[in-house]
């Protein structure tokens, strides 16, 4: 780490998120942790969501709004557009509905201050569209009961048990999401996939650190049947540039089929 205080940046893609974007800027402005640099970046909004930035962006010069100039339809372009913008020695992604509790970046500036390791992430708390506490979400869960089978890679490709809105890594110049369409509401998943690939360090701080605002009306929201194939689709191209053995596809595409099923009996069940 360079420096006591290292600049954080903070990167928020924006698409339409005028009922939610004040209070999830207000969330990065309230930080204990004070130096860092928000990085908002528009997807060709169509509501006035950019005027309540632009708004934010008078009043505090450590926020700036980047427009993009196509809408992409999900995160990944905005996010790399965000990082080619960032001059921050770490990098912090923050959807624009969702809020961090005021402690975040500093307790997690504080532990990679000791400890060295590339990306660090946390649980969270979870809220409904209205801002109501409804719970907590621990996706740690998942690796606890598999790591004494299975290695990170393994557990990580079953699931994705990594929120990205929780997460503070170190800035490196490979850093990019995969602009492909087939993979909007997945791209972070097959990003932190890449990542321990290629051999980074993570660690998980057993904290609720963030309010994750769950939404079934989001493109985020998983459980779906598409996003169930779109997994298969990542699996595929896994294993086709070699970073998943054939073995571990199979498992992980007959468990994503088993899913899908179990989710169809469950629907005909309710009916």
């Amino acid at each position: 780490m360079n420096g006591k205080n290292p600049l954080v940046s903070v990167i928020i893609p924006l698409y339409n998120s005028q009922r939610y974007i004040s209070e999830t800027i207000e969330s990065v402005i309230n930080q204990t942790y004070t130096n860092w640099e928000l990085i908002v970046v528009d997807d060709c909004s169509t509501d006035t969501s950019r005027e309540i930035v632009k708004e934010f962006e008078k009043k505090d010069s450590r926020i700036r709004l980047v427009e993009s100039q196509v809408n992409f339809g999900g995160p990944a372009r905005p996010r790399n557009i965000g990082i080619e913008h960032t001059k921050g020695e770490f990098i912090a992604f923050l959807d624009s509905d969702d809020m961090w509790l005021k402690d975040k970046l500093e307790k997690q500036i504080d532990f990679l201050r000791e400890y060295d390791y590339d990306i660090i992430h946390t649980s969270a708390l979870t809220i409904d569209v209205d801002g109501n506490n409804i719970g907590h979400l621990n996706n740690q869960r998942v690796h606890d009961r598999l790591h004494l089978l299975f290695d990170d890679l393994t557990i990580l490709s079953l699931s994705n048990y990594i929120n990205i809105n929780t997460v503070l890594m170190k800035k490196d110049i490979n850093i990019k999401f995969r602009e492909d369409k087939n993979l909007i509401a997945l791209e972070d998943w097959l990003f932190w996939i890449e990542n321990l690939f290629d051999g980074k360090k993570f660690y998980y701080l057993a904290e609720e650190l963030i309010k994750y605002r769950i939404d079934m009306n989001s493109i985020s929201a998983r459980g779906t049947d598409k996003s169930y194939k779109k997994a298969f689709y990542m699996y595929a191209l896994l294993l086709n540039e070699k970073k998943i053995s054939y073995m571990l596809f199979l498992i992980c595409s007959i468990i994503n089929r088993l899913k899908i099923v179990g989710r169809r009996i469950k629907r005909k069940l309710n009916k």
